[in-house]
């Protein structure tokens, strides 16, 4: 048997270890390759076992058992409660038509999310016999839901943060700027100008290193409400701004955001080319995926985002990525299904 003291120091040592670890391989992932979720996903779990560790130490000694348990319960709850509020929108985004309530849609989401994680804090003794059993499983099951998706959402919240921050600028000779919806089809909306403008700035400062104004590929089609392609209208806003009309291309097929990227390889006629490519900060992460699969030498740079629509972009961006990692999401989901039924069995 262990002596308390011995259970205190590894519950204390532990943890700070295994962070330290985790963080190591974070930076030498992000020196490796920024763009792999993975780097995130250490910084995640080495920090939930740094601050976990502790709590349960609380909750595990005599004198502070209670206020161990009232933390690790609200924490529970909340944790819960983000990730079940997370399956609900996930599952509501992908039907367009309810997008254009999304006040509405997230407030639902959240009575909904808050609702489902207080299940497992329900007292057995207030269900009917019948249900006990039921109630077991499912039980189980949202808090392993909710677990999960929290987990993946803190990842995902971690990658969009750190990404941006780490990447560094190197002047280089082809600027992507990555095309959004327009305005009553041929005006920049405030995401696509914030995306230009980013882009001067980006290539002012190449400017000033070389001597040469970089070449801005305009990326960009033309949507069925559009008058003009994405594309031609922020070539005509970087000219009113005084960007040489000789360096810039303009990329007018491209349709998604890998379109932008596949198509402007064929507007640069180089076959190994180092970017630079500009969006919006909530989208810069999932956008540097799509060109790592293209395997282009490539660089993010995020330009602002208007805070009232960054947090709906954070949930669009979530939910996109959430989709092109499907397949490891539903692995996931079928062992959840697996540990469903295993765990209540486990324990009768």
């Amino acid at each position: 048997m262990f002596s308390l003291s011995q259970v205190t120091n590894f519950l204390i040592f532990f943890p700070a270890v295994v962070f330290i670890l985790t963080v190591t391989l974070a930076i030498f992932g992000y020196r490796r390759d920024p763009r792999r979720l993975l780097n995130s996903w250490y910084i995640v779990i080495g920090t939930v076992i740094l601050l976990g560790m502790p709590i349960i130490l609380l909750a595990s000694l005599s004198d502070t058992h209670q206020l161990g348990w009232w933390i690790l319960g609200v924490l529970a709850f909340f944790a819960l409660a983000l990730g079940l509020f997370d399956w609900v929108m996930l599952i509501n985004w992908h039907f367009r038509p309810l997008r254009k309530h999304f006040r509405a849609l997230t407030i639902f989401a959240i009575v909904v999310g808050l609702a489902l994680a207080a299940l497992p804090f329900v007292p057995a003794s207030v269900w009917p016999n019948d249900l006990l059993t039921p109630m077991k499983y499912v039980n189980t099951a949202l808090t392993l839901l909710g677990g999960y998706m929290c987990v993946t959402i803190a990842d995902f919240l971690v990658a969009t943060w750190t990404y941006p921050r780490q990447t560094k600028l190197h002047g280089e000779h082809y600027v992507i700027v990555l095309g959004s919806g327009l305005h009553h089809g041929n005006q920049l909306s405030r995401l696509l100008q914030a995306r230009v403008d980013t882009a001067i700035q980006v290539a002012s400062v190449a400017r000033d290193e070389t001597g040469e104004w970089p070449v801005l590929i305009m990326s960009g089609g033309q949507g069925a409400d559009e008058t003009v392609t994405e594309a031609s209208a922020m070539a005509e806003y970087a000219k009113s701004q005084h960007y040489p009309d000789t360096a810039i291309r303009l990329e007018e097929k491209s349709t998604s955001t890998f379109e932008n990227f596949q198509y402007s390889l064929d507007v640069i006629h180089e076959p190994h080319p180092t970017i630079e490519f500009v969006t919006n900060n909530f989208h810069v992460f999932r956008a540097s995926i799509f060109a790592a699969m293209l395997k282009l030498n490539s660089r993010g740079i995020a330009a602002p985002t208007h805070s009232h629509y960054y947090h709906r972009g954070l949930i669009r961006e979530y939910a996109a990525l959430t989709w092109l990692h499907k397949t490891r999401h539903l692995l996931a989901l079928i062992l959840i299904i697996v540990l469903t039924i295993a765990i209540p069995w486990f324990y009768g």
